[in-house]
């Protein structure tokens, strides 16, 4: 379920909302970490020349746009996100990478299909976490990674203050000087608080099957990265 129970359309319309500034926002509110953050998911892939990755909530593009560095010009990269309105920013940014509208939950992509997937910031956001895990278990080939790149609940205790003073406080405010209609960063500390601790998250992925499932903190816990690997078959 939706962590502060907002229906999915709604999701959607606040992100519709907000896309043409969405990229601007990330950085001032991240305090321009957002861009390292995304080259550690990319990197932790080790999606390698040639290969093919799966972004799924893939926003404006930008994660999708370092695995497409990564693949190089034999490899193949698709963004999947259920905003048109982010998709329409995506397709005028980023070369190279197929952009299609869909469901982190029903992902039309063939089973065993890609090296790896990666979803940044979007899990969150997704009613049925849980398959949409499984979804990314599915499409994966054997031996490739999974990197989920979220906010993650902060455990130093003076930061985890102050942080949880900025996310609740300043953050809608400079959301809403910027699109007043929008309540999308009114959401989004609801989203944060709601989401499950890494430990849960990392009970979901080995339950879907993958192993040699690792949580790395970033940014004095902020963030955090889960980085999960679809097995090999047995022998």
């Amino acid at each position: 379920m939706t962590g502060p129970q907002v229906a999915p359309e709604q999701v959607r319309s606040m992100f519709d909302q907000i896309a043409r500034f969405y990229d601007l926002l990330n950085t001032v509110l991240s305090g321009g970490r957002d861009a390292a953050w995304r080259r550690r998911a990319a990197q932790e892939t080790m999606l390698q020349p040639g290969g093919a990755a799966l972004d799924v909530c893939t926003g404006t593009g930008k994660l999708a746009r370092l695995l497409r560095r990564r693949a190089g010009a034999g490899g193949r990269v698709v963004g999947v996100d259920f905003s048109s309105a982010m998709l329409e920013v995506a397709r005028r940014n980023v070369a190279g990478v197929e952009f299609r509208q869909g469901d982190a939950t029903e992902l039309d992509m063939p089973d065993a299909s890609v090296d790896a997937v990666t979803v940044a910031f979007g899990l969150r956001n997704v009613v049925d976490r849980q398959r949409a895990v499984a979804e990314a278990f599915r499409v994966l080939r054997p031996g490739g990674r999974y990197v989920i790149l979220e906010f993650a609940h902060v455990d130093v205790p003076l930061f985890g203050r102050v942080y949880a003073w900025y996310v609740t406080r300043v953050l809608p405010r400079i959301g809403r000087a910027l699109n007043p209609s929008s309540g999308a960063y009114s959401y989004l500390p609801a989203s944060i608080a709601a989401y499950p601790r890494s430990e849960v998250v990392s009970q979901w992925l080995r339950g879907a099957g993958f192993g040699d499932v690792r949580v790395i903190r970033m940014t004095l816990g902020i963030v955090s990265l889960h980085v999960a690997t679809r097995p090999l078959p047995a022998r």
